[in-house]
């Protein structure tokens, strides 16, 4: 028998909450901001994640440590970086088991836009299990005809799989684009498609060979 992967049904809204980085913290020259990272083994492979002691700030896909680090200096130019798992780091890993009950709130600390935030914060609604469409984001946070710059705000989401922008489609059907390739976006969307419970205002992901 299959074993359900993910808490279907349930909005990641439901444990994360999203803070913008101003400018100031991770651009400072002196004090720098402090920043642990360290990975995490999850049902979609190995996932970096790193932290400042006020949430996480970057989370993202693979096993190349190097990769990673250039990234959080591409997002956040002048932070002191040290290797370091933490207790928000593991409580992370428990958001991709059955039962939520005994995850902590995750909070997100990161830089973007007033926009990018709106965005992000409205791809926390979509349930696991479930999709929704650029169209239908940019109508739900006000702006109908904004599809392509909520496609581009999707695309800058520095937490993978946390802020899910995998379940997000285009309305004809088509994947649309994902940064960390359509594959893993393929992956996700799968491996969360186990429940048939229909919820207002989204679509049940149906499991796809393509």
């Amino acid at each position: 028998m299959k074993k359900t992967l993910l808490n279907t049904g349930h909005a990641h809204s439901d444990v994360v909450t999203i803070e913008m980085m101003p400018r100031t913290e991770y651009c400072r020259k002196k004090n720098k901001l402090s920043v642990f990272y360290s990975y995490i083994t999850t049902p979609f492979g190995r996932m970096w994640i790193a932290s400042t002691a006020k949430g996480i700030c970057l989370m993202g896909l693979g096993n190349d440590e190097d990769n990673f680090l250039n990234e959080i200096r591409l997002r956040y130019p002048n932070v002191l970086l040290t290797k370091q798992s933490t207790h928000e780091h593991k409580n992370v890993r428990k958001l991709f088991s059955n039962d939520w009950s005994d995850i902590s709130p995750i909070h997100l600390y990161i830089r973007g836009t007033d926009f990018q935030i709106k965005v992000w914060n409205e791809l926390l609604k979509i349930p696991v299990g479930k999709i929704s469409t650029y169209g239908e984001i940019a109508k739900n946070i006000g702006r109908p005809k904004s599809s392509r710059p909520v496609g581009n705000a999707i695309s800058k989401n520095p937490i993978v799989y946390l802020i899910p922008c995998h379940r997000v489609i285009c309305s004809s059907g088509k994947m649309g684009g994902f940064y960390w390739g359509v594959h893993a976006k393929l992956d996700f969307l799968n491996k969360e498609s186990h429940s048939t419970k229909k919820i207002n205002g989204y679509t049940n992901w149906e499991p796809t060979l393509f």
